[in-house]
């Protein structure tokens, strides 16, 4: 797997939403522009040759998520998706915990820095 940062974009049944993804060492984590923050991990698949991600995603108080969900208190989910790690751009089918699936967009932005 590449590490460094994706752009991402996606959409479900209740509006659509961007944001930004680092890839780092087996990590993931990153946020997007409703305050929602990612947390996880990924591992690369030999057999499949992608990329299996898993991260949860936290949103905050009385935001409308693009599941078409709000609540009064921060609450989070379960994704997962498999993305070709060979590939600069992609879509990709996104699992949740709610059920329905969102579809995405991403896009390699930049590799990550070296340390000063």
């Amino acid at each position: 797997m590449r590490d460094g940062m994706f752009g991402i974009v996606y959409s479900g049944n209740a509006g659509f939403g961007s944001g930004t993804l680092i890839f780092d060492n087996g990590r993931v984590y990153g946020a997007d522009t409703e305050r929602g923050r990612y947390d996880g991990m990924y591992l690369f698949n030999e057999a499949s040759g992608l990329a299996e991600v898993t991260l949860k995603v936290t949103m905050p108080a009385n935001t409308m998520s693009v599941f078409g969900i709000s609540n009064p208190y921060e609450w989070a989910i379960d994704v997962t998706a498999a993305i070709d790690p060979k590939l600069d751009s992609g879509h990709v089918a996104v699992k949740s915990s709610l059920g329905p699936s969102l579809q995405a967009q991403y896009k390699f932005l930049r590799g990550l820095p070296d340390a000063i």
